[in-house]
């Protein structure tokens, strides 16, 4: 992986800009494609734009041979796939962007690996599996979404699965946990946290608050995916990436206030829960463990990298 040129897609997003910073800082060329939605922004790559292995192109992946174009000019070897529509919320209010991104677009750039014969690392979450009131899902467990977002994700690794099958196209599959971070979008809970609190509104607290998410801090993240693929390449098989730091909502919002030195009851408002709300997602990292090479950071850390 150390000479290869790679096309990494939603670069301008969350944690596709972090998965950017690292490859340019190990020396990789990188052409990297966005389509310029809310939840992106040249903010968090426009430091990388004078840099002669970077070209960014502002296009939908559903653009097949636009995307084949641009693989072939600058002698693509693989595609790394962090695009996708991921809000929860978003995809009850309405599903079109979701299959549009999430299906339609992993199959575009499926069809771009089988005219190429290029192999693809397609970025999944745990939110694919579904709840799980107690143990931790691995990854040969069965796929249950509950969710029309996680659906969709679920959706596009069936047709990752079925291309590799049918076409014989080597792949990565990634299903990470909460990440959070620096550059995350205000929809997310602890951005949502942080805003509510600078404007001096109470933030808001689905229900009782004791959902239970993994969480793991974004450049951790990108850190692993990308020691798995040096270490092995692609070899079509599945990695958890997680830390197994798991907590209750509320715990997180304690966690913002105490650093703040807030209290409870005059910045906390409870509202009505969310329609299909899971309680727990929780995946196994065992899989992942020999990728883990660095000290991660602790939650404590992180929340205060993003205050």
């Amino acid at each position: 992986m150390s000479k290869s040129k790679i096309l990494i897609t939603g670069c301008a997003g969350f944690i596709g800009s972090h998965y950017l910073d690292l490859l340019l800082k190990n020396g990789h060329k990188v052409v990297g494609v966005d389509s310029m939605t809310y939840a992106s922004s040249m903010s968090n790559i426009e430091k990388h734009m004078p840099n002669k292995n970077f070209e960014f192109h502002k296009v939908n992946i559903t653009r097949t041979m636009f995307i084949v174009a641009l693989c072939e000019v600058h002698e693509i070897d693989f595609i790394i796939n962090f695009a996708a529509e991921t809000h929860v919320d978003n995809s009850i209010l309405g599903s079109e962007s979701f299959i549009n991104s999430n299906v339609s677009g992993t199959k575009s750039l499926l069809e771009v690996c089988k005219r190429l014969k290029i192999p693809i690392c397609h970025i999944s979450t745990d939110e694919v599996y579904g709840p799980i009131s107690s143990g931790s899902f691995s990854e040969d467990d069965k796929l249950s979404p509950q969710n029309y977002y996680s659906a969709t994700k679920a959706a596009a690794e069936h047709i990752v699965c079925a291309y590799s099958n049918t076409f014989k196209i080597p792949y990565t599959m990634v299903r990470m946990s909460n990440n959070y971070g620096p550059r995350q979008n205000g929809e997310k809970f602890l951005p949502t946290i942080i805003r509510s609190l600078k404007a001096g509104a109470k933030i808001p607290l689905y229900g009782d608050g004791t959902q239970v998410r993994d969480w793991i801090y974004v450049k951790d993240s990108v850190r692993i995916i990308y020691n798995i693929l040096e270490s092995t390449g692609f070899n079509n098989e599945v990695y958890n990436i997680s830390l197994n730091d798991e907590k209750q909502n509320k715990d997180v919002i304690k966690a913002v206030l105490s650093y703040l030195k807030l209290n409870w009851d005059d910045h906390v408002e409870h509202v009505k829960d969310r329609l299909g709300h899971d309680i727990r997602y929780s995946i196994t990292n065992d899989k992942c463990k020999p990728f883990i090479n660095f000290e991660p950071t602790s939650f404590d850390q992180g929340i205060e990298s993003i205050i």
